[in-house]
């Protein structure tokens, strides 16, 4: 029997399914996840211990499926404010001020635990989660250049490579490409992107 939710129709494997992640989303909000349970999971989310595993294979695949679907959110409100009709300056900004808002929407706990299962769980940055974040760097970086707030020297690949380094270090790249880019490297370093 379907229930009627915010204007669409949610059947019983929808509802359970979504009682799991916002029941999993608000425990990664309150305690780390070595205290979450799948037990206390499923009471919270009032399904059964069969179910959840039902839909979600282990603790980690719902932690994980947790935290991209935060991650996409973010992405997608962050592509939205890209393509308007904001300047450079303002839509950075505008980028600011979301995280700042996500920040004070989730506790500190949430951020660690965020930093912990991509420490420990390689597959939570899906190729879906990277692609979709990738391209909205690049959204980004063409805006910048397209308004001279990006210097054309750059190219879209630069600007990854500088992410790449922000995000991970230079841990995993290759000695041959950070010879061959250490010009561009040293000269965001000193200069920022003119």
């Amino acid at each position: 029997n379907p229930i009627k939710l915010k204007g669409t129709f949610m059947n019983q494997t929808e509802k359970k399914k979504k009682a799991i992640l916002e029941t999993t989303f608000h425990l990664l909000n309150q305690k780390t996840i070595r205290e979450i349970t799948v037990d206390e999971i499923a009471h919270k989310a009032n399904v059964s211990k069969v179910t959840l595993f039902k839909y979600f294979h282990s603790k980690n695949q719902l932690i994980n499926q947790v935290i991209r679907q935060n991650l996409n959110q973010l992405s997608l409100e962050i592509k939205t404010l890209i393509e308007s009709n904001l300047d450079f300056n303002q839509t950075y900004q505008a980028i600011l001020q979301l995280k700042i808002q996500q920040l004070e929407h989730y506790q500190p706990i949430f951020s660690e635990n965020m930093m912990a299962q991509y420490t420990n769980s390689p597959e939570l940055l899906d190729d879906d989660v990277l692609s979709l974040q990738k391209h909205i760097y690049l959204l980004l970086f063409q805006k910048g250049q397209a308004e001279g707030k990006i210097s054309s020297d750059y190219s879209q690949e630069d600007f990854l490579l500088i992410l790449s380094i922000f995000n991970s270090g230079m841990k995993g790249l290759s000695m041959n490409l950070l010879i061959e880019k250490a010009e561009i490297i040293s000269r965001f370093f000193l200069n920022g992107w003119k």
